[in-house]
């Protein structure tokens, strides 16, 4: 009797190919929506929904679980380099425009160095999180909401479709409202943003406002009531401090003291207090004998060969930014000092992220967070050394992408890795997987950032970049000003002074059994105030829905489809943004245009008749 190879767990270079060729389309084509917004969509969900769809043969029981984890840790990985170069890469741009005038000799985008410590950072958060990843995936108070989304999702791919929940009233509703909500804002047909109430007094703004956003909402149904209650707490007191502040009148003892980037001093104070106790924290969490999840011991036990393999990645990163540093300012007490300080932020960060990621999630993880410090001692290092020239900053900024780059593929690997966790898999299933997606973000987020600034300019109206804008204040005021600190002691100490009682909170809630993570409330200070409206949005939604019981599969998926949908409109977006700008500068004639749309419709033509005609595994016998 012929045995059914449905059964057969088809090669991981099917899957791995398909997640490479993914994550090259996701990671370019996000790269300009997420310069115009400030975050990027967690893409887990979008790659597991895709892979499900267009694989559905490999979809079976037993090989499904590993086919779907595969592509999705490759599919994902590239987007972790989106975030870590966008969040900081144009920060030379910006400033360069706001010192010289958008008129001035503005520095290109240096595709080749991007590429270079895009990927020595993209080695280093590959090493550190493979080491760390038994210690951080064992805690069972994480709630990590991306990697449980990603689970109940493959196993409504896996399940028999007769105890399938019902796809169509949750993930597709989902999709289809998550995909229409930005469509119809861009047709101006509905509203962004729903405005509750502003003020303007002088160059002093207040607004509070509901966000049609939803993927904040679908973030929010993912995370514990009471993350999204410290997140919208802390987004709360942002909305209070900017009231206060677009109130005072210019030129009063108030405006003079906190100027109008005083939140954001303040939240980056709150939030370096929040890093350092959770690095506290981190020290203090033991790595239990067994599994608290997933099955047997092994599914988190490591090889020697890839603790080498891991070790190794490491070396080669840091390795990578010493040859460049000393290449590019020589064997100086600056460049020794600032190779030991990447290797110190990375190896604490780096971890830290990781843990950062599971406990709040990965689209709304704080990376800003981590990468605030880590510039923080960046600048410290360059005043102690006299390094505070335009051309130091120069410098500066390529380390901080490595370093941007190793948190951030920090953030997707331990959610990658939790999901394996999940499906009782090894999660040594995705280490090469994860590499590979790295490597190949490293190649096409460059190169797309490089037509981003060529088409609109890094730091204008069109790409406004908020996270680099915000590192680029924090370098300017630290490195370029005169002063220093002197104009921003003041917020950063009220900011300090939260992160200390969000912290006191933390200690007292965990004695009388509550989680009160200090960092959601930080990130919700740090982050604009409309994210942790929505997020609270969708957390009320589901907490009525559920009604204090045990979350069910069909609100999960509900919430993947509304994170996955608006990660698809913002793919579409950019992809088409991607195509405008290539054409701009490779310029067809309207007759090329029409070939190459006619043959592109061509194939998908032939590949409809293709995958429709091919012998299903039940096929027995030939049609006569």
């Amino acid at each position: 009797m012929a045995s059914d190879s449905s059964s057969k767990s088809p090669s991981i270079f099917v899957p791995l190919a398909v997640g490479t060729v993914v994550t090259l389309v996701l990671s370019g084509t996000l790269v300009i929506a997420g310069l115009k917004a400030g975050i990027l969509p967690g893409t887990s969900p979008l790659v597991i929904l895709f892979a499900w769809g267009a694989f559905a043969r490999y979809i079976t029981k037993d090989s499904g679980r590993e086919f779907l984890n595969t592509a999705q840790v490759a599919g994902s990985a590239g987007v972790a380099v989106t975030a870590g170069v966008i969040f900081t890469a144009p920060v030379i741009q910006i400033l360069y425009r706001e010192k010289f005038g958008p008129g001035s000799d503005i520095p290109p985008v240096d595709v080749l160095t991007l590429i270079y410590l895009s990927t020595a950072g993209a080695l280093i958060g590959f090493g550190f999180v493979g080491f760390g990843a038994r210690k951080f995936l064992s805690d069972p108070t994480l709630p990590a909401p991306e990697a449980r989304s990603c689970h109940t999702m493959i196993e409504a791919a896996v399940t028999d479709p007769s105890k399938r929940p019902n796809l169509y009233i949750s993930m597709f509703a989902g999709l289809f409202a998550s995909a229409m909500a930005p469509f119809l804002s861009k047709v101006n047909v509905a509203t962004e943003h729903i405005v509750l109430h502003s003020k303007r007094i002088g160059d002093r703004a207040f607004q509070l406002d509901l966000p049609f956003a939803p993927i904040y909402i679908g973030i929010g149904a993912l995370l514990t009531l009471p993350t999204a209650i410290l997140v919208f707490g802390g987004s709360f007191l942002r909305l209070i401090g900017d009231y206060i502040m677009a109130s005072a009148e210019p030129g009063s003892p108030l405006a003079d003291a906190f100027p109008t980037i005083s939140m954001r001093w303040i939240g980056g104070g709150a939030m370096t207090v929040a890093v350092v106790y959770s690095l506290v924290r981190l020290v203090g969490i033991s790595t239990p004998k067994s599994d608290a999840e997933g099955g047997s011991q092994s599914v988190l036990s490591i090889s020697r060969g890839h603790r080498i393999s891991q070790a190794l990645a490491i070396a080669a990163g840091f390795l990578m930014i010493a040859g460049w540093l000393w290449r590019n300012d020589g064997f100086t007490s600056f460049s020794i000092s600032m190779i030991i300080a990447i290797l110190v932020c990375c190896g604490l960060m780096v971890v830290l992220g990781a843990l950062l990621s599971l406990q709040i999630g990965s689209s709304a993880s704080p990376v800003s967070g981590t990468v605030f410090v880590t510039i923080l001692v960046l600048c410290i290092i360059a005043i102690i050394t006299d390094r505070r020239q335009i051309e130091d900053v120069m410098l500066i900024v390529p380390l901080a992408v490595a370093a941007c780059v190793a948190i951030c593929a920090a953030n997707d690997s331990s959610q990658d890795f939790k999901t394996l966790q999940l499906c009782g898999l090894s999660i040594q299933r995705g280490f090469l997987p994860q590499i590979v997606g790295l490597l190949a973000g490293c190649v096409s987020v460059p190169v797309v950032l490089f037509i981003a600034h060529r088409a609109y300019g890094l730091g204008s109206e069109e790409l406004t970049a908020p996270q680099a804008s915000l590192f680029a204040t924090v370098l300017d005021a630290l490195l370029l000003q005169e002063g220093g600190l002197a104009s921003s002691w003041k917020p950063i100490a009220v900011g300090v002074t939260i992160g200390i009682l969000a912290v006191i909170a933390e200690i007292v809630g965990k004695r009388r059994g509550f989680q009160l993570p200090s960092m959601a409330f930080a990130v919700g200070i740090y982050l604009p105030p409309y994210l942790g409206i929505g997020i609270m949005i969708g957390a009320i939604a589901r907490f009525i829905g559920d009604r204090g019981q045990k979350q069910r599969a069909e609100s999960i998926l509900a919430a993947a489809g509304l994170i996955a949908g608006a990660a698809l409109f913002e793919l579409l977006i950019g992809g088409l943004i991607v195509v405008e700008n290539i054409n701009e500068r490779f310029v067809l004639s309207p007759e090329a245009k029409q070939n190459v749309v006619a043959g592109l419709g061509i194939a998908t033509l032939c590949a409809i008749i293709f995958f429709n005609s091919r012998p299903k595994k039940s096929d027995d016998e030939p049609m006569s």
